[in-house]
């Protein structure tokens, strides 16, 4: 079951095995529950349309690469979404693009964008858990580019 929160979204992460659990801790987001590393990387990316053919869909994949990579050794991943997709939407997009451990966050009214100044999707930034941007991309991210500077982050 999905509950809207002031025009924000939560779904209970859950698996096969535990089935759906709840947590006061978030009310705004799908997947996982909150970010517990030390280095977040947060990607602004336009859900809607979801076709295979758009460039934050595949940047999503780049997404969920690095955080396969680094999730062990402290990155967190979460991309926001840009195009004002309904709370359905948002749903079906978690499932279909595969986003595991990743959050997927509404940003209704465009307040997360606003606080980093983010004006077009795709948009990645990396965080620190102070909450300063250690490196921004402001257009499609390569693996390999992100790669680099979240491996010096993380050392």
């Amino acid at each position: 079951m999905a509950v809207a929160v002031a025009g924000l979204l939560w779904w209970p992460h859950h698996d096969a095995a535990s089935g759906p659990t709840k947590s006061a801790a978030s009310t705004d987001v799908l997947g996982r529950l909150a970010p517990t590393g030390n280095v977040h990387l947060v990607a602004f990316l336009a859900t809607q349309p979801d076709t295979a053919a758009t460039p934050s869909r595949s940047q999503a994949v780049e997404i969920t690469s690095l955080l396969t990579q680094y999730g062990a050794k402290g990155l967190t991943a979460e991309i926001v979404d840009e195009s004002g997709a309904t709370a359905s939407a948002l749903t079906n997009t978690y499932y279909d693009w595969q986003l595991g451990n990743i959050r997927l966050t509404g940003d209704p009214g465009r307040v997360r964008a606003s606080q980093y100044q983010v004006t077009n999707a795709p948009t990645t930034l990396l965080i620190d858990d102070k909450g300063t941007v250690l490196a921004r991309w402001d257009s499609y991210v390569l693996t390999a580019q992100a790669a680099q500077i979240i491996a010096g982050k993380l050392a």
